[in-house]
């Protein structure tokens, strides 16, 4: 894709309409995102010499918030101009803030990754696409589409049809499907079958978060730490709660 970067010398790019379903992945059947190394290497090629920094408070990079929890101060820097301090909360797979004594080095870690995602949102308008939940479109195939953008392409985006983020991550509770709402129903084989094959995709693409789903699955329902969900999936709440935790990694890892 060649240079879309519209700025001018000492002033702060604009990295919007740059990125393409190439650049995009889903997690099983539901939210789409960009890694964040990707958002990296359009950094480093659209946006030289610009780096990204946490700031610190009392040699501390978490700051403390009013109600107990953390965030950290993100910006951007080059050479002598250095962007507005960016918030961003330190956050647990359902988007709630974590408190601070319990924010472990993944936790700083995985924000940090998500902070710079964000940030350069912020900054440079970088798949600002995927947080306004626009459309984002195939990338030209060759180099004279890419010179004669299109209606279709990247740099004029078209915005989502009104369900279509509903939808990618609502899949769990489509595969339990049933005329009844009443959370303690027992669910059907067929559909014990489709929430697994569901489940299965996300463990596929977030396999370092499942024991995390795992145990707080067993523990809100009462079963034993190390039981295997899908020996207890057996209500409508559960394919629920599931929904609720696997959305919230998703969304989180965005």
């Amino acid at each position: 894709m060649p240079n879309q970067t519209k700025s001018k010398a000492n002033s702060i790019p604009d990295l919007s309409g740059l990125i393409s379903k190439e650049d995009l992945h889903k997690k099983g059947s539901f939210a789409t995102y960009m890694n964040w190394a990707r958002t990296t290497q359009y950094l480093r090629e659209h946006a030289p010499g610009w780096a990204f920094y946490l700031a610190a408070k009392n040699e501390e990079y978490v700051w403390p918030a009013p109600d107990g929890s953390g965030y950290l101060m993100c910006f951007f820097e080059n050479g002598e101009i250095r962007t507005p301090l960016f918030p961003f909360p330190i956050m647990d797979n359902r988007n709630n803030p974590i408190p601070l004594e319990r924010i472990s080095a993944r936790d700083v870690s995985d924000s940090h990754r998500r902070g710079l995602c964000a940030c350069s949102a912020f900054v440079f308008g970088l798949a600002y696409e995927l947080w306004a939940k626009i459309e984002v479109d195939e990338a030209a195939k060759s180099d004279e589409l890419a010179a004669k953008p299109t209606p279709k392409t990247a740099s004029t985006p078209r915005r989502a049809a009104p369900t279509q983020a509903k939808k990618a991550v609502t899949n769990i509770i489509a595969a339990a499907t049933t005329p009844s709402k009443d959370p303690e129903r027992k669910i059907t084989e067929a559909e014990k079958a489709k929430v697994h094959a569901q489940v299965t995709e996300f463990i596929n693409t977030h396999g370092e978060s499942w024991d995390k789903v795992r145990y707080h699955f067993n523990q809100e329902f009462g079963f034993k730490k190390d039981d295997k969900i899908f020996e207890n999936v057996t209500q409508l709440k559960h394919c629920l709660f599931l929904d609720q935790k696997i959305t919230g990694i998703i969304n989180a890892s965005r």
